[in-house]
Order: C-alpha cells, then structure tokens, then sequence
C-alpha cells in the first residue's frame, strides 16, 4: 500500500512537472511569436510603398509633387514615414509650366541620370484631357524614327558597319519605295555617310542598311536588347513596349526606317538613349529616393542597379557620333544653333535623335526628340514627346531644350568645364 501510494505521488509530481514545462514553452512560444512579429512587423504597413527585396513600389498611388523640403519633393505618409524622390524640381517644375504655357494636346517628358538611372524629371500634360496621368509610362505611342537607334545598333555591332561608311541611294529620303531599299549601282547615284543619314533621318538608307545586312531575328533581337517586348521595372506599372515585324514584303525595311509596329513609352525612350550614353549599360530607372521612419532611420534608398547590358561600348560610341550629326547637321540643326541656345547650354555639346509620325492613340501627329549631355561624358538625358492636331504648338526637340537649359542652368551639371569636338553650331 504504502508502495502504491508512493508511486502515485511520483507520477502526479511528474506529470505537473510536464504539465509545467509544457506550459511554460506555450508561453515562450507565444512571447516569441509576439516579439518576432514585433520587430519584423512591416513598417511600409499603412502606406501605398510595397517594399521588395532589393526594390520599392507604388501600390494603386502616384506623388502628387506638391510639397518640397531642402529642394527635394517629399510624401508623408502615416506612422511618420517620409519619402523623398529623385526628380529635380527645376527640372520638373519647368518643363511642366512649359507644357501649360503652350497649352500642347499631350506632352511627355523624363530626363534620368544615365550612369544611375535616377529619374531627374518626369513631367506629362494634356490640355485635351486634363486629368489624364501616367502619359510618360504609356506605350501606345510609334516610335517612328528613334527605332532608327535599333537598327544602327544592330549594323554596328553585329556586321562592323561604321558610321563613317558611304552608302549610295535614290529618291527622296522622306519616301520608301522597294525599288529603292534594294541596290542599284546604274541609278543608285545620291550618297550619304551612315551617321549623315541618321542624323537627317534618311528612311531609305535605313532601309537599304537592313535589307543588305540584317534580317528580321537579327533586329528583334537587338530590340529585345534594348527592352523592348519586356517589363521595365520600375516604382510605378510601366506599359511594355511593344515590336513587331511582319514577314511580308518590306516588313524588315519598313521597321528598320521607323515605319513598322513599334511602340514605345518616354520613359523607355530615355532609358534606350541612356544605355548609349553610358557605354552600353541600361541602369533600372528609380524615382523614389530615399524612404525613412519617423525616427529618421533609413527604411529604403536607391542605389545603382545594372538592367542589361544592352550593347558593346565600342556600339555605343559609334551611335554617339551618329547622334551628334542630328544636332550638328541634322534634324535638329537650326532649333541648336549657337545663337538660338539658353545661355546656360551654349557652349554644351548634345547630340540626339528626332522621330515624327502620326498615331493613333492619342490621335495626332507625333515628335520626339532623345538626347544627352555633353555628348564626351554624359550627365543627363532626356526624352520629349508631344502630340499635335490639328493646330501645331511646340515641338519635342523644343521641350528637351527647355529641360537641358534647366538642369545646366541649377548648376546640378559636375562638369568645371567642356572639351573634345563641339557637336552643336
């Protein structure tokens, strides 16, 4: 008796004594559960910034870009967190009051930091539809001759051609016949230098270029290089760019001078334009600057991120010597001519592309202008759009100087001074 009775005293001690540890490891684990999601809690919670793993988004929200501290746009958001972006109020506020002045149909304009990708401006009107956002992000417009940057890649990079080499045509330029693209010695009597021909926009040199040395996997590709058919990441949705080549006759010669089914977003312009500036390299485009906590600790900050590297650098500097040519000799000569520049970009050196065609969404005929500054080394691009119907405006090349005279003229330029060849009169 005496045996038993000491053996259910043992077990009930033992099975308190289980009891208790099993509560007690409850109670831990529930303490650290509670501290763990104390501390890992998402401090971005209550806001529209989704923070990634080496990035941050917007989540159905887009800055209003009305409150500026220490010249740097900021959003407030709940629980104290404050985001600063990278945009330029110079810049920005400019060109958006450029805009409304001329009272344009629709107007874009983005200028980025090509060796960061850190976005300077990105500034979109519609005096047609005045509360239509996010135009800069839409691709529905046609690229029109800036896909002549493509197809130059292309012959450069994977056939050696130089933008030196002399190319023999005829008829008009401005016309595409497929009598023309194709050679003839007996008739081909006119003559233009590849970057001449880029920089004056000669749709049947660009014809002929892909007809004699390209062919439709070759150009898809070297568009697919430069982002096209593929996301862009970004802060906000960007709309993908989109190409496409037909198979049939003049599918190839038609895109490759700016004719096909190409469209393109601002902000992919400048960062297609980016990537010859900086040697080749896309950088991922980034707006947000910096978020921190109401403490001041630092929740997210941009830094450099490679996207591709959508060309070789010795490409790239051959596409640079062409882009002069359109500010030197080409489209764009007579808006850049010394005497008609802002004081602050008169003696910088620019070189860039035009494009013009009408579209369909929105309506309207097309102008574009990408460029860079200064063409040895440089500091920004920029890329104009603007839709007119039917009464013209302004053009883009005229917004993108307004925007290079304001960055030049904040003094946000690194450059004590320029040299090498002046590409502009």
């Amino acid at each position: 008796m005496k045996k038993n009775r000491y053996r259910k005293k043992k077990n009930l001690k033992k099975h308190a004594g289980t009891l208790f540890f099993s509560l007690c490891a409850a109670l831990f684990v529930l303490l650290g559960t509670w501290a763990w999601g104390a501390f890992t809690e998402d401090p971005l919670a209550n806001t529209p910034l989704i923070l990634e793993e080496t990035s941050i988004r917007f989540q159905n929200f887009y800055p209003k870009l009305d409150q500026v501290e220490n010249g740097k746009y900021v959003t407030h958001f709940e629980n104290g967190i404050r985001a600063s972006y990278t945009l330029d109020t110079r810049i920005q506020q400019r060109v958006e009051n450029y805009f409304e002045h001329y009272k344009v149909p629709y107007g874009a304009f983005v200028a980025i930091s090509p060796k960061t990708g850190k976005i300077l401006a990105l500034a979109d009107y519609s005096a047609r539809e005045p509360h239509k956002k996010n135009i800069a992000l839409q691709a529905s417009y046609p690229a029109a001759s800036l896909f002549k940057v493509i197809t130059a890649a292309a012959a450069v990079e994977e056939k050696r051609v130089s933008a030196d080499i002399d190319i023999s045509y005829r008829g008009e330029f401005n016309r595409l016949k497929p009598a023309y693209w194709k050679d003839n010695p007996e008739k081909d009597k006119l003559k233009m230098s590849l970057a001449e021909a880029f920089g004056k926009s000669n749709n049947v040199v660009f014809a002929k270029v892909a007809n004699r040395w390209l062919d439709i996997p070759t150009l898809i590709d070297y568009g697919e290089r430069f982002q096209f058919n593929h996301r862009i990441p970004f802060e906000s949705p960007i709309e993908i760019s989109r190409m496409d080549i037909t198979e049939d006759t003049g599918g190839l010669e038609k895109t490759a001078a700016g004719f096909g089914k190409v469209g393109i977003s601002p902000l992919h312009a400048a960062l297609m334009t980016s990537a010859i500036a900086n040697e080749g390299v896309m950088m991922s485009p980034c707006m947000v600057d910096m978020v921190t906590s109401l403490a001041g600790e630092a929740l997210y900050a941009c830094t450099p991120k490679v996207l591709k590297q959508a060309i070789a650098p010795d490409t790239a500097a051959e596409l640079k010597k062409m882009m002069g040519e359109t500010v030197q000799s080409g489209t764009v000569k007579n808006i850049f001519r010394q005497r008609y520049r802002e004081k602050s970009i008169r003696k910088i050196s620019i070189g860039g592309k035009t494009g013009s065609l009408r579209g369909k969404t929105p309506k309207g005929r097309y102008t574009w202008f990408v460029a860079m500054a200064p063409l040895e080394n440089p500091e920004i691009v920029v890329a104009a759009m603007v839709v007119n119907d039917p009464v013209w405006h302004i053009t883009a090349p005229q917004v993108a100087k307004e925007g290079l005279s304001a960055y030049f003229d904040s003094g946000e330029s690194t450059s004590a001074s320029v040299s090498g060849r002046e590409f502009t009169r």
